[in-house]
C-alpha cells in the first residue's frame, strides 16, 4: 500500500483538483440531478453503471392511478436523461393492474439487458418479481411471461427481493430477500434463475434456498439485503435477523452457499454466522464487499440508543471464524446514520453511502471514506465525511452508490418526493492526471483475458487486490494479460505512475 500512497502524493504535488468528496459541478446542476415522474413519491433504490458510462437507476414511482410502479431511468454521463432509452429516458411499469410494485435492485447482463427485482402486491398476494428490459429500455417479452417473472418463495407468504446479481459467466440470475408470515416472522431466502427466468433446478433441486436462522428456537424476522457471486458460483450474502419479543435484538447476518445451493460448511462450520456489532443489540447489514481472499465486509447501522445509530463496517474472515468491527461513524449526535451502499475505489479506499436522519422531517445523504486499513480518510470531505441536501427539501436519503472508472462517486436516493442523484469527486489518482499519456483496459469486467492499450511504452505491470496487496508482477508481452487465475473481485493494475481498476468475474 505504500507504493499507492507515494504515487498519489507525487501526483497531487503536481496537479491541483477539487477536494475529494466535493460535488462534481460538471454533473447535472452543480453536481445534483432531481427527477420527478409522478405526483406521488419517487425513490431510487439501486444504481448500476453501463460500460459506456451511462447510468441506470431503479426504484419506484407513485401514481394516483396505478399506485406504486417499477421505474428504471437511464441518464447520460453528464446527468441528463437519455432520450434513446424507453420513454424519454424513463421506463415505468404497473406489473399487475393497480398493484403496488417496487424495484429494490437492478443489474445489467453482459448483453446489455437490464434486470429489475423487487415485489408486486395486488392486495391479496405479495410476490417476488423480476422484470427484464432490452438495452433500449423496452420490456423483453422473451423473459418469463411477457417480460416478467413472479415467484412465491413460500406459498401463502409475502415475498420480496432485496438484491439481484447476475453471474456473468453463466448468465444465471441470483436474488436474495425474505418470505414473511407476519410482520414479526419471516425467513431469509436466496433463489437462482436461469437466464430465461425459469427457476434453476440444479440449485438446491428447487432453485430456492430457505436459510436457517442460526440463533436457536424462537420467532425471527430475517432478510438478505446484499450478496456477491464468485467466479466459481459460490454466493456470499449479508442481511440482518431480529428475534421478536426482545427489545432491540437485531444482529448482522452472514452466510455462504456452494454453487449447488448447499450451505458452505467451510464458513462458520454451518455456512451461517450471526453477529452483534458491539452496540446495544440492534445491528443491521445492508451492503457487502467480497474480497479476493473470500473474506467480506458487511456494512449497515449499529444501534446506540433509541435515537441514535452509527455507520458500521465489519469484516468476516474467509472461514467465518471471526467477525471484527472495522469502522464506525456518526454525522451528528442522536442521528440515525445507516450505510446502504459500499464500494472500493482505484486506490483501495472504501466508500460508504447512506443516510443521516435527525427526525422524520430532517435527513441528508451521508457519505464516508476509509483507507484500506480502515482508518478515517481525512482527505475526504470534512474529517472523512460528507452530507448533502437538495434545494429546500429537508428529507433526503441515499440508498445505493456506484464508483466510476475515474473514481467519481454517484449516490442515489430521494429528496422530498423525487428521485435524487449526486456525483462527487473521488480519488485524485485518476485518468484526469494523465491527459497526454493514457492507459485503458478492456473488456472490464473480464473473466479471462484483459487487454491493455497505452502509449506509455509499458513493459512491466503489477496487480493489486482491493486491500492493496500485490498479487502478481511480470513483464507485459504483447497487449494482453491472463487474469483467469484471479478470484472474482476488484483489482488494480499498476504501471509506472498509473493505476487503473478492473473487475474479474
Amino acid at each position: 500500500m505504500k507504493k499507492l500512497l507515494l504515487i498519489g502524493a507525487f501526483i497531487s504535488s503536481i496537479y491541483s483538483y477539487s477536494q475529494d468528496g466535493s460535488l462534481d459541478l460538471s454533473f447535472g446542476t452543480n453536481g445534483k440531478v432531481v427527477t420527478s415522474i409522478n405526483n406521488g413519491s419517487d425513490i431510487a433504490y439501486s444504481i448500476k453503471l453501463q460500460q459506456d458510462g451511462k447510468i441506470i437507476v431503479a426504484g419506484m414511482t407513485t401514481s394516483s392511478i396505478t399506485g406504486k410502479d417499477f421505474v428504471c431511468i437511464r441518464y447520460n454521463s453528464n446527468g441528463s436523461l437519455d432520450s434513446t432509452f424507453a420513454n424519454g429516458g424513463i421506463f415505468t411499469y404497473d406489473l399487475q393492474t393497480g398493484s403496488d410494485d417496487v424495484a429494490y435492485s437492478v443489474d445489467i447482463q453482459s448483453d446489455g439487458k437490464i434486470i429489475l427485482a423487487g415485489y408486486s402486491d395486488d392486495g391479496s398476494n405479495k410476490v417476488a418479481a423480476l422484470v427484464r428490459l432490452t438495452s433500449d429500455g423496452i420490456l423483453d417479452t422473451t423473459f418469463g411471461s411477457s417480460g416478467k417473472v413472479f415467484t412465491d418463495f413460500i406459498t401463502g407468504r409475502a415475498d420480496e427481493i432485496k438484491v439481484v446479481k447476475i453471474h456473468q459467466l453463466t448468465g444465471n440470475i441470483v436474488v436474495g430477500g425474505t418470505s414473511s408470515v407476519t410482520s414479526t416472522n419471516s425467513q431469509a431466502v436466496i433463489v437462482r434463475y436461469n437466464s430465461s427466468g425459469a427457476l434453476d433446478n440444479t440449485f438446491n433441486s428447487t432453485g430456492k434456498v430457505l436459510l436457517p436462522n442460526a440463533s436457536g428456537n424462537g420467532t425471527y424476522y430475517y432478510v438478505i439485503e446484499d450478496l456477491a457471486i464468485k467466479s466459481n458460483g459460490k454466493i456470499s450474502a449479508v442481511g440482518w435477523i431480529n428475534q421478536q419479543g426482545l427489545s432491540w435484538s437485531a444482529n448482522h447476518y452472514g452466510c455462504r452457499l456452494n454453487s449447488n445451493g448447499t450451505l458452505d460448511t467451510s464458513f462458520s462450520t454451518d455456512g451461517v454466522i450471526v453477529t452483534n456489532g458491539g452496540f446495544n443489540g440492534d445491528d443491521k447489514s445492508f451492503s457487502m464487499i467480497l474480497n479476493s481472499d473470500d473474506s467480506f465486509l458487511f456494512a449497515g447501522g449499529g444501534y446506540l440508543t433509541d435515537l441514535q445509530y452509527d455507520f458500521f463496517l465489519g469484516l468476516y474472515n474467509a472461514t467465518g471464524s471471526t467477525a471484527q468491527g472495522k469502522a464506525s461513524f456518526n454525522f451528528a449526535t442522536l442521528n440515525k446514520d445507516i450505510i446502504y451502499g459500499t464500494g472500493v475505489d482505484s486506490a483501495g479506499k472504501i466508500v460508504l453511502v447512506g443516510s443521516s436522519v435527525a427526525s422524520v422531517s430532517s435527513s441528508t445523504f451521508g457519505l464516508a471514506r476509509v483507507n484500506s486499513d480502515y482508518t478515517v480518510d481525512s482527505s475526504f470531505g470534512t474529517s472523512g465525511k460528507v452530507t448533502t441536501t437538495f434545494g429546500t427539501n429537508t428529507t433526503n436519503e441515499a440508498f445505493d452508490m456506484a464508483i466510476q472508472s475515474d473514481d467519481k462517486i454517484i449516490a442515489v436516493g430521494y429528496t422530498g418526493n423525487d428521485i435524487a442523484i449526486a456525483r462527487y469527486n473521488g480519488n485524485v489518482l485518476s485518468s484526469e492526471s494523465f491527459q497526454n499519456d493514457r492507459i485503458s483496459v478492456f473488456p472490464n469486467p473480464t473473466s479471462q483475458i484483459l487487454y491493455v492499450e497505452s502509449n506509455l511504452g509499458i513493459e512491466e505491470i503489477e496487480i493489486f487486490d482491493s486491500l492493496g496487496r500485490s498479487i502478481n508482477s511480470y513483464k507485459l508481452e504483447g497487449n494482453k494479460i491472463d487474469v483467469s487465475f484471479l478470484s472474482n473481485g476488484i483489482y488494480f493494475l499498476k504501471s509506472k505512475n498509473y493505476i487503473i481498476k478492473f473487475i474479474k468475474n
